[in-house]
Protein backbone atom coordinates (compact mmCIF):
# COMPACT_ATOMS: atom_id res chain seq x y z
CA UNK A 1 0.00 0.00 0.00
CA UNK A 2 2.86 1.91 0.88
CA UNK A 3 4.61 1.79 -2.67
CA UNK A 4 1.02 2.52 -4.59
CA UNK A 5 0.61 5.53 -2.49
CA UNK A 6 4.23 6.48 -3.46
CA UNK A 7 4.35 5.59 -7.23
CA UNK A 8 0.64 7.79 -7.37
CA UNK A 9 2.60 10.70 -5.61
CA UNK A 10 5.32 10.40 -8.54
CA UNK A 11 2.80 10.14 -11.33
CA UNK A 12 0.93 13.20 -9.69
CA UNK A 13 4.17 15.47 -9.66
CA UNK A 14 5.13 14.17 -12.91
CA UNK A 15 2.20 15.58 -14.74
CA UNK A 16 2.41 18.40 -12.62
CA UNK A 17 5.69 19.70 -13.80
CA UNK A 18 5.63 23.17 -15.80
CA UNK A 19 6.68 22.39 -19.23
CA UNK A 20 10.23 23.98 -20.42
CA UNK A 21 10.80 27.34 -21.98
CA UNK A 22 11.12 26.08 -25.61
CA UNK A 23 8.06 24.13 -25.12
CA UNK A 24 5.91 26.93 -23.75
CA UNK A 25 7.78 29.64 -26.71
CA UNK A 26 6.45 27.26 -29.54
CA UNK A 27 3.97 28.98 -31.71
CA UNK A 28 1.71 26.73 -33.65
CA UNK A 29 2.84 25.71 -37.31
CA UNK A 30 1.47 27.73 -40.05
CA UNK A 31 0.57 31.30 -40.94
CA UNK A 32 -0.11 33.18 -37.43
CA UNK A 33 -0.90 36.76 -36.57
CA UNK A 34 1.76 37.70 -34.42
CA UNK A 35 1.52 41.79 -34.67
CA UNK A 36 -1.17 43.91 -35.39
CA UNK A 37 -1.04 48.09 -34.70
CA UNK A 38 -2.79 50.74 -35.39
CA UNK A 39 -2.31 54.13 -37.91
CA UNK A 40 0.60 55.36 -35.66
CA UNK A 41 2.41 52.22 -34.74
CA UNK A 42 1.03 51.25 -31.36
CA UNK A 43 0.16 47.90 -30.66
CA UNK A 44 -3.42 46.21 -30.89
CA UNK A 45 -2.42 42.69 -30.21
CA UNK A 46 0.57 40.83 -30.50
CA UNK A 47 4.30 42.07 -30.15
CA UNK A 48 6.69 43.50 -32.13
CA UNK A 49 9.44 42.03 -31.13
CA UNK A 50 8.27 38.35 -31.73
CA UNK A 51 7.86 39.69 -35.38
CA UNK A 52 11.34 40.83 -35.21
CA UNK A 53 12.65 37.65 -34.46
CA UNK A 54 11.09 35.78 -36.77
CA UNK A 55 12.65 37.25 -39.42
CA UNK A 56 15.45 37.12 -37.56
CA UNK A 57 14.96 33.38 -37.98
CA UNK A 58 13.99 33.60 -41.51
CA UNK A 59 10.41 33.20 -41.64
CA UNK A 60 8.01 33.96 -44.33
CA UNK A 61 6.51 37.03 -43.66
CA UNK A 62 3.01 38.19 -44.69
CA UNK A 63 1.27 42.22 -44.30
CA UNK A 64 -2.45 43.06 -44.12
CA UNK A 65 -4.11 45.91 -44.55
CA UNK A 66 -7.64 47.62 -45.46
CA UNK A 67 -10.14 50.39 -45.21
CA UNK A 68 -13.77 51.47 -44.14
CA UNK A 69 -15.21 54.29 -45.87
CA UNK A 70 -18.63 55.64 -46.46
CA UNK A 71 -19.49 56.33 -50.49
CA UNK A 72 -22.36 56.85 -52.26
CA UNK A 73 -24.21 55.86 -49.01
CA UNK A 74 -22.55 52.64 -49.54
CA UNK A 75 -20.38 51.30 -46.44
CA UNK A 76 -17.25 49.77 -48.15
CA UNK A 77 -14.53 47.84 -47.21
CA UNK A 78 -11.30 46.93 -48.88
CA UNK A 79 -8.58 44.24 -47.44
CA UNK A 80 -5.06 43.38 -48.65
CA UNK A 81 -2.44 40.99 -47.94
CA UNK A 82 0.82 40.96 -49.65
CA UNK A 83 4.69 39.00 -49.29
CA UNK A 84 6.94 41.38 -48.78
CA UNK A 85 9.96 41.73 -51.73
CA UNK A 86 12.45 43.20 -48.90
CA UNK A 87 12.39 43.53 -45.18
CA UNK A 88 14.76 45.79 -42.80
CA UNK A 89 14.92 45.75 -38.68
CA UNK A 90 16.00 49.27 -38.22
CA UNK A 91 17.32 50.06 -34.86
CA UNK A 92 16.37 46.38 -33.71
CA UNK A 93 13.09 48.15 -33.31
CA UNK A 94 11.13 49.34 -36.55
CA UNK A 95 10.37 46.82 -39.81
CA UNK A 96 10.02 47.93 -42.48
CA UNK A 97 8.42 46.40 -45.93
CA UNK A 98 8.52 47.06 -49.08
CA UNK A 99 5.92 45.39 -51.53
CA UNK A 100 6.52 44.03 -55.41
CA UNK A 101 5.53 46.56 -57.71
CA UNK A 102 2.29 45.29 -59.37
CA UNK A 103 -0.22 47.04 -62.49
CA UNK A 104 -3.06 49.11 -61.35
CA UNK A 105 -6.57 47.69 -61.77
CA UNK A 106 -9.34 49.24 -63.31
CA UNK A 107 -11.33 49.18 -59.82
CA UNK A 108 -9.51 47.92 -56.49
CA UNK A 109 -13.74 48.53 -55.17
CA UNK A 110 -15.76 47.00 -57.90
CA UNK A 111 -15.86 43.59 -57.90
CA UNK A 112 -16.80 43.21 -61.83
CA UNK A 113 -13.69 45.42 -62.72
CA UNK A 114 -11.01 43.37 -61.79
CA UNK A 115 -8.81 43.87 -64.61
CA UNK A 116 -5.91 45.77 -65.32
CA UNK A 117 -6.11 48.98 -65.93
CA UNK A 118 -5.71 50.22 -69.41
CA UNK A 119 -2.89 52.88 -68.62
CA UNK A 120 -0.67 50.43 -67.87
CA UNK A 121 0.68 52.27 -64.81
CA UNK A 122 2.04 50.44 -61.99
CA UNK A 123 1.82 50.95 -57.97
CA UNK A 124 4.53 49.90 -55.47
CA UNK A 125 4.79 50.84 -51.46
CA UNK A 126 6.63 50.74 -48.47
CA UNK A 127 5.33 50.81 -45.17
CA UNK A 128 6.80 50.47 -41.48
CA UNK A 129 5.87 48.57 -38.16
CA UNK A 130 5.48 52.91 -37.08
CA UNK A 131 2.12 52.40 -39.28
CA UNK A 132 3.35 54.46 -42.28
CA UNK A 133 2.59 53.43 -45.79
CA UNK A 134 3.74 55.07 -48.52
CA UNK A 135 2.17 53.96 -51.86
CA UNK A 136 4.09 55.29 -55.26
CA UNK A 137 2.32 55.10 -58.98
CA UNK A 138 5.03 55.22 -61.25
CA UNK A 139 3.74 55.04 -65.51
CA UNK A 140 5.04 52.05 -67.03
CA UNK A 141 6.62 53.16 -69.95
CA UNK A 142 8.91 56.03 -68.45
CA UNK A 143 9.20 55.01 -65.18
CA UNK A 144 7.99 58.70 -64.34
CA UNK A 145 6.75 59.23 -60.82
CA UNK A 146 2.77 60.33 -61.27
CA UNK A 147 1.67 60.06 -57.76
CA UNK A 148 3.50 60.17 -54.57
CA UNK A 149 1.16 59.13 -51.74
CA UNK A 150 1.94 58.69 -48.69
CA UNK A 151 -0.65 57.44 -45.62
CA UNK A 152 -1.10 55.68 -42.51
CA UNK A 153 -3.08 52.28 -41.91
CA UNK A 154 -3.52 50.01 -39.59
CA UNK A 155 -1.28 46.85 -40.54
CA UNK A 156 -1.12 43.24 -39.29
CA UNK A 157 1.93 41.18 -39.81
CA UNK A 158 1.95 37.85 -39.93
CA UNK A 159 4.28 34.93 -40.28
CA UNK A 160 4.65 31.23 -41.24
CA UNK A 161 6.06 29.34 -38.59
CA UNK A 162 7.40 25.83 -39.77
CA UNK A 163 6.42 22.48 -37.92
CA UNK A 164 9.83 22.27 -36.43
CA UNK A 165 10.91 25.86 -35.62
CA UNK A 166 15.03 26.27 -34.08
CA UNK A 167 14.25 26.80 -30.46
CA UNK A 168 17.28 29.01 -30.30
CA UNK A 169 16.87 32.92 -30.91
CA UNK A 170 18.56 34.28 -33.72
CA UNK A 171 20.80 36.76 -33.26
CA UNK A 172 20.58 39.92 -34.87
CA UNK A 173 21.93 39.87 -38.58
CA UNK A 174 25.09 42.47 -37.70
CA UNK A 175 26.23 40.17 -34.74
CA UNK A 176 28.78 37.52 -35.26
Amino acid sequence: MKYLLLLALSMFMLCCQPTSSTESEHKPDGWQLVFKHDEEGNPITGNKQDLIQAIRAGYSVRIGWGWEREREAELLHLEHMATPLYLSIIKDEVVSAIIDAHPLLESYIDEQKQAFSEAGNYWQCIMTSQGTFNARVYHRGTGELLKDWPQRHILSWFVEYPSHPNPTTAAPFYKQ
